[in-house]
């Protein structure tokens, strides 16, 4: 009989606790810098299109690569997805194959845990190649780089990503303009590229 008055007790105080501020969990979260996204995305984003955030520099493979650049590419670099683009002649113009992980190639390279230290390669291996397209996902998430920023943030958040990849509007270019992470959807980021962006301007 009491159960159900506690809940709602409960369920009030809840309501009435998040509308004062934010959740103790949301608190401990920012505390700890972790990335994490509002449920919507906030105005100034609504006059921003994807390209505007992007960070580089962008980090790509070709579909067949050599060892010594992927080993180069993860020891002087901390992103966690890298596109692959096939080339002629495995394709009629570059296009893009997908989004291969670091912790797969990691493996790739007989990695026995998922860190670089963990790897060791001889000199000859270096100068050999290896196919990418067994371990790339082949359908990654891609938007037009002239999608609305606040739209590929709802998008992001809604589907769970951890890579969204750009893709250019036109033709004759690279087939991938760069890749969005988390980071580069957080307030600080954006209004570190735009100091003169009133952060709550609708």
């Amino acid at each position: 009989m009491l159960l159900p008055l506690v809940m709602l007790v409960l369920l009030i105080s809840k309501t009435v606790a998040d509308n004062f501020n934010k959740g103790i969990y949301d608190q401990i979260v920012k505390i700890k810098g972790l990335p994490y996204m509002e449920a919507h995305a906030e105005p100034y984003m609504r006059h921003l299109v994807t390209r505007d955030v992007v960070s580089g520099p962008l980090v790509t493979f070709c579909g067949v690569e050599k060892v010594g650049y992927i080993l180069h590419a993860l020891r002087t670099t901390g992103h966690n997805g890298f596109p692959v683009i096939d080339e002629p002649p495995f394709s009629d113009t570059p296009e893009l194959c997908g989004l291969v992980l670091r912790s797969h190639l990691l493996i790739l390279l007989k990695g026995k845990g998922l860190k670089v230290e963990d790897l060791d390669i001889e000199d000859e291996e270096m100068e050999m190649y290896v196919d990418l397209h067994p371990i790339t996902n082949a359908s990654p998430y891609t938007v037009v780089e002239t999608m609305s920023l606040a739209k590929a943030a709802i998008l992001f958040r809604q589907l769970g990503l951890r890579h969204m990849c750009l893709v250019p509007k036109g033709q004759g270019r690279p087939p991938i303009v760069g890749i969005l992470t988390r980071h580069d959807f957080m307030p600080e980021h954006i209004l570190g590229l735009y100091p003169d962006i009133k952060p709550h301007s609708n």
